[in-house]
């Protein structure tokens, strides 16, 4: 065996050991182990009726800010805007489009909106390496864990972004996802 002493080891040595050991002990505590995520993002609109005084096309911009905390990969931030396409129907129904996604929603009879996301869901606009990251530590792509919620003033639109998504295996935080940001449109 080995007869190292605790004085033959330097700092970045005991750090380097101090590392493995953390891994290791996660992924002992995470073998044969399921992962889960929590969000708790709900919203607080309910489908209306009468909607027809907010029904039609609202073109604008949504802007999000993802911030990715991963337990032995750092953390990260993207900040991006793309085109946003609000649908609002006669029957209480949202369709926010980005791009070739459409992501389904509900407004109220007093103008109040929203709709929830997933990972997936804003696929193109959160950084591809932390989704990968957030995914193999086994967070939930599909679960909802961000919500858009506003009011209707027509001619405009506007709504916030807020959500976070914890994931854990085995009792243990693995990752983080926070977003925020806002949409703005018009008709």
């Amino acid at each position: 065996m080995f007869n190292m002493k605790k004085s033959d080891l330097s700092p970045a040595d005991w750090l380097r050991l101090l590392r493995v050991a953390v891994v290791l002990a996660i992924a002992g505590l995470g073998s044969g182990c399921s992962s889960s995520s929590s969000s708790g993002v709900e919203l607080t609109v309910r489908r209306g009726d009468a909607t027809g005084d907010y029904a039609g096309t609202y073109i604008g911009t949504l802007t999000l800010h993802s911030t990715a905390d991963l337990v032995g990969g750092g953390s990260g931030t993207d900040d991006r805007t793309e085109a946003a396409v609000v649908e609002v129907s006669r029957d209480g129904l949202v369709q926010l489009k980005i791009d070739t996604l459409t992501i389904l929603g509900v407004v109220s009879n007093s103008g109040e909106w929203g709709v929830q996301a997933s990972i997936n869901d804003f696929e193109a606009m959160i950084n591809a390496t932390y989704i990968d990251r957030l995914d193999d530590a086994g967070c939930s792509m599909t679960d909802k864990v961000a919500k858009i919620e506003g009011q209707i003033s027509p001619p405009d639109i506007a709504g916030e972004v807020s959500g976070q998504l914890i994931c854990r295996r085995a009792g243990i935080t693995l990752a983080t996802l926070t977003t925020s940001g806002q949409l703005r449109a018009s008709r």
